[in-house]
C-alpha cells in the first residue's frame, strides 16, 4: 500500500486548527515525519529537515515538542531512551507498537485490539488515563529472514 503524497495545504490546515502559525520549519518538520514509513528520533527528523534546506536545530526540537502537544504527532518510547516522533490522524485511536529488538525498528499495530481490564473491580479509581503505551517485543519479519548471527561460546580451558 502506498503513502499519499504529502498534503500542504491539510497540514497548514491542521496547525491553524491548533493555534499554530504556518511557518516553513514546521512544514518541513511535518512532511518528513509524513514521508517517514517509521516514527523518527528528534536526530533523524533534523538530518532530514537539514537536507530540504537551511534549519536551526532548537527550531526542530520546538517543533515536534509543540506537535506532540497540540495531538498533531505522538512520541513514543520503546524502551531505550530514545523518543521517536510520527504524525497522527485527526481520528487517531491509541494503539500498540511493535519493536524490533534486533534492529530497533517500531511499527505501529494499528489494527491491533489490546484490552485492559480491572479484574475483581467493581468501581474504577479515580483517576483519567490520558495516554496508554503498549509495546511488543520481538523480531521483525525482515530480521528474521537475516541468516543466524554464529553465537560465541566459551571455551571451556583444557586440562594439562
Amino acid at each position: 500500500m502506498t503513502r499519499p503524497a504529502f498534503d500542504q495545504d491539510h497540514w497548514k490546515e491542521r496547525l491553524r486548527e491548533s493555534g499554530l502559525r504556518v511557518t516553513g520549519a514546521r512544514l518541513d518538520v511535518l512532511k518528513t515525519l509524513h514521508d517517514s514509513p517509521l516514527p523518527m528520533t528528534a536526530q533523524d527528523v533534523l538530518e532530514s529537515v537539514a537536507e530540504l534546506g537551511p534549519t536551526d536545530r532548537v527550531t526542530v526540537y520546538r517543533t515536534l515538542s509543540s506537535l506532540v502537544e497540540l495531538g498533531i504527532a505522538h512520541r513514543v518510547d520503546p524502551g531505550d531512551r530514545t523518543w521517536r516522533f510520527g504524525l497522527l490522524a485527526k481520528d487517531h485511536h491509541q494503539h500498540a507498537h511493535f519493536v524490533c529488538d534486533d534492529c530497533g525498528s517500531i511499527r505501529c499495530l494499528e489494527e491491533a485490539l489490546i484490552t485492559v481490564s480491572m479484574k475483581g473491580r467493581t468501581t474504577p479509581d479515580r483517576f483519567k488515563v490520558k495516554q496508554q503505551d503498549v509495546y511488543l517485543h520481538g523480531t521483525c519479519e525482515t530480521c528474521l529472514e537475516l541468516p543466524a548471527k554464529p553465537t560465541s561460546k566459551k571455551k571451556k580451558p583444557q586440562k594439562r
